[in-house]
């Protein structure tokens, strides 16, 4: 049997923590919450001084002792720990370590917005992007780090010079391969069309990626195919033990982030590389001012915002429909005066401290439906 809020009286805990729930399912699937009707579903309310999970199984809503074994695998769960004074939100551990569950619900933060850190994984409606990279001095020598999951690289072949003599390259058609233009095989494709010019290539795929850094430092990379047999063009090419970018990417002022798209394909993901050198505000949404420009209708025009302040990152929502998250991914602390708000699945739990009182057994019950 699931436990109540007055069986933690006892423990005299200074506060409590007051939940919220909503669920809203006019997102309809892929668990999209519409945040502008969210205020006009019904609320379930309970208080938790204590440590105990609670279960977010859409329609219901229950809390639970963290030693109770009922429920234990229902849905996504949040816990909710009282430890060296403080009360900290967390997410229970699940089977599928990979799948993001329970979300940071930016909007319900404040006006400093979320504190970005290296890995995070950020949701603007249903398009999803990895904190890839950060670089917060302006003082660094670091440069953005490209390498994808998957990079693969060419390597040039012994003997190239006397063994494809005679050999033509697929772009120019001349024949020969040198030591400053060597002939290398950067796909699957065989025959007459399997050499191609390392210049020649480098150029084209160049050309492809049309790469224009933008005032505020910006551009957009991921590595092409091969418009003959759909294999992936090395993004390193070897020579002599050493490698070397098949194209030059332009040198990325810091501080700088780089953000990794999480797209469901085979193809390969790409990367934003965004300095904040020149502009210290980053605008992502589907309008023609965005810098960070998305497709998929669940983005608004002006979805989100990442600023740079005091050498750290901060994401901010710019009151967008389908929400701006951030992955459950480290517990987090609540303070007096400030609200958390954690989405898990269709249902919202905004959770706020309060001074603990003597309850009364209706505001004790759980269950209790949304």
């Amino acid at each position: 049997m699931a436990s109540t809020a007055s069986d933690f009286l006892s423990e005299g805990s200074a506060t409590v923590v007051k939940v919220v729930a909503r669920t809203n399912s006019k997102g309809d699937r892929r668990e999209l919450v519409d945040y502008e009707s969210l205020h006009e579903t019904a609320t379930t309310e309970f208080e938790v001084p204590a440590s105990a999970d609670v279960i977010c199984s859409s329609p219901e809503v229950q809390m639970l002792l963290c030693t109770d074994a009922a429920l234990a695998d229902a849905g996504p769960m949040l816990r909710l720990e009282h430890r060296d004074g403080a009360h900290w939100v967390a997410g229970k551990p699940a089977s599928d370590c990979s799948r993001e569950n329970l979300w940071v619900v930016v909007g319900d933060l404040g006006t400093c917005g979320y504190e970005l850190a290296q890995a995070d994984i950020i949701k603007l409606g249903e398009t999803k992007f990895k904190v890839r990279q950060m670089v917060t001095s302006s003082s660094s020598t670091e440069q953005p780090d490209l390498r994808l999951k998957g990079a693969t690289c060419c390597e040039i072949e012994a003997d190239h010079e006397t063994e494809l003599s005679c050999t033509t390259c697929r772009i120019c058609l001349l024949e020969g391969s040198s030591e400053e233009d060597p002939l290398i095989r950067p796909c699957q494709c065989r025959g007459s069309i399997e050499y191609v010019h390392l210049g020649c290539l480098s150029r084209w795929v160049q050309g492809r990626l049309k790469q224009k850094c933008a005032p505020e430092g910006l551009y957009m990379y991921q590595p092409p195919t091969c418009e003959l047999c759909t294999a992936a063009y090395p993004v390193y090419v070897g020579r002599s033990g050493a490698q070397t970018p098949l194209v030059e990417l332009p040198r990325t002022e810091p501080p700088f982030i780089v953000l990794e798209s999480k797209i469901r394909s085979k193809l390969e993901p790409f990367v934003y590389v965004i300095s904040f050198a020149q502009n210290k505000l980053l605008k992502l949404g589907r309008g023609k001012d965005c810098s960070v420009r998305m497709q998929h209708p669940s983005a608004t025009r002006s979805h989100a915002r990442i600023r740079f302040t005091g050498e750290r990152f901060f994401l901010e929502d710019n009151k967008s429909r389908f929400g701006t998250l951030v992955a459950l991914k480290r517990p987090l602390a609540l303070e007096h005066g400030s609200a958390l708000s954690i989405q898990a699945g269709h249902t919202v739990l905004s959770m706020s401290l309060q001074s603990s009182r003597p309850s009364t057994p209706e505001e004790g019950r759980s269950p209790a439906e949304v």
